[in-house]
């Protein structure tokens, strides 16, 4: 019989799900998205339910008989009560990583920014959609002398929504939150867990970057076009409201890419972040070609000149492949780490010139596997079906 995974995570992007589709075969994945049904919804395929069907964690717990839960985050009130009753049950519960992490002078700083504009989502421990409370829930998940476990997760969700998640996390440092295990890339990818969850090495195992390792391939077919790379981020819009900068500067920091282009003779090819790709104040010009979902990004960054980017983990094969040039917004952690491995020039978002474009050297065999080692695949590192049987 297949091991049983219990997996709170979101259904609403294909790339967050490719992992389990790869591990489908040997384990069984349940999946909790979300309160309700959402669309899109790439899970298909697997068990699917919803905080809502439940009246409580133990009713969760009973019904769906996990060996283990897998969360993206432990963040959510709700999240939190799993945790710390399937931890009671002796379910090992693991925290998964998906995407380039970097330290939390990092995420602060982006969560100051998002909640100066008005943007940010606020975390609330009572919230009711059509006929939902999660207090209730929570209530109905701790038995009566255990209901004082409450009150931490309210000090935490409360903390949550007046100075925002990650001042929460890091300066709440709630045991009701730590998984048992996390699975990381590499450490340098670990760093935000150490800071805001205060746990040992002893409790990271590092996987490497399964999403990642699929650039390490040199491409057979190049494809047969003069054109320049940029690796985009939803900066400007995206259904989260984490917006950093303007439409209008947006729209002005492509045309000046463009111009650049143009002025080698070359197009510029933007690979869009998935929560753009429906966007419709992007500019229309006959040089810019806009990627959405594409079979092998691979082949396109191989296949150009040289290539743009901000902080997205994309960027991180982009420099293990190609002259890059990074353009600086605020602050970014993950641009400091590659900076000590690369020597890459990095540019003011808002105030370059074109004449100001240039781009790192060739990447060597030294720093590919620099790159490597620290960011897709450290050495000891074991593979994720090891990590989870």
């Amino acid at each position: 019989m297949k091991k049983h995974f219990l997996v709170i995570w979101p259904t609403i992007r294909k790339d967050w799900i490719s992992t389990f589709l790869e591990l489908k075969d040997e384990f069984h994945f349940t999946f909790i998205p979300s309160l309700f049904p959402q669309t899109p919804n790439y899970a298909k395929g697997f068990d699917c339910h919803y905080w809502s069907e439940f009246t409580s964690v133990n009713d969760m717990l009973d019904q769906l008989k996990p060996d283990a839960v897998i969360y993206m985050s432990i963040e959510s009130g709700l999240s939190i009560a799993l945790n710390t009753l399937a931890k009671k049950r002796g379910i090992k519960t693991y925290v998964l990583q998906h995407g380039i992490f970097t330290n939390y002078k990092d995420y602060r700083i982006r969560e100051k920014l998002w909640r100066k504009g008005g943007k940010a989502k606020e975390a609330k421990i009572e919230s009711s959609a059509a006929g939902f409370s999660t207090g209730r829930f929570l209530k109905n998940s701790f038995k009566p002398k255990s209901l004082w476990r409450l009150f931490p997760i309210l000090i935490y969700t409360r903390a949550q929504q007046k100075i925002g998640p990650y001042w929460a996390s890091r300066y709440i440092p709630l045991k009701m939150k730590r998984a048992d295990e996390y699975l990381c890339f590499s450490p340098n990818n670990a760093t935000i867990h150490r800071e805001t969850d205060r746990i040992s090495e002893n409790h990271i195992t590092y996987i490497g970057s399964h999403e990642l390792a699929k650039f390490l391939k040199p491409e057979e077919e190049l494809i047969l076009e003069d054109f320049y790379l940029h690796i985009d981020q939803a900066l400007a819009d995206n259904s989260f409201g984490e917006e950093t900068v303007s439409k209008e500067s947006m729209v002005q920091f492509y045309h000046k890419l463009n111009e650049y282009c143009l002025s080698k003779g070359a197009r510029l090819f933007i690979k869009l972040h998935p929560e753009t790709y429906s966007s419709n104040w992007l500019p229309n010009d006959p040089n810019i070609v806009y990627l959405k979902q594409v079979d092998n990004l691979n082949q396109y960054m191989q296949s150009a000149r040289a290539c743009f980017g901000f902080y997205s983990t994309m960027i991180v094969p982009a420099v293990y492949w190609k002259p890059t040039c990074l353009f600086k917004i605020f602050y970014s952690g993950l641009q400091e780490a590659l900076l000590k491995e690369v020597n890459l020039p990095v540019l003011g978002f808002f105030d370059f010139t074109k004449e100001e474009i240039s781009f790192s050297n060739d990447p060597d065999k030294e720093v590919r596997q620099s790159i490597k080692e620290n960011f897709i695949n450290p050495s000891g590192s074991v593979l994720l079906n090891s990590a989870l049987s």
